[in-house]
């Protein structure tokens, strides 16, 4: 399992209909450590944004570093 607090999400609108979701990984060890879109991470997840459970999903997977 991942080290809490290592992992987090990025939320984009990208037009009315869909949204943008990367996770993002934790630079440093410091407590004020930038969370980093990484180039092996920037396959995003395209959601309908009317798809709350897809949305959750996401989030959820993203936050324990497991989106696809």
């Amino acid at each position: 399992m991942a080290k809490q607090g290592s992992f987090g999400a990025r939320v984009y609108l990208m037009d009315n209909k869909t949204i943008l979701i990367y996770q993002t990984a934790k630079r440093g060890t410091t407590q004020n450590a930038p969370y980093i879109v990484s180039p092996r991470m920037q396959q995003g997840a395209f959601i309908d944004i009317t798809d709350d459970k897809a949305i959750a999903d996401a989030i959820r997977a993203a936050l324990y570093g497991k989106l696809p």
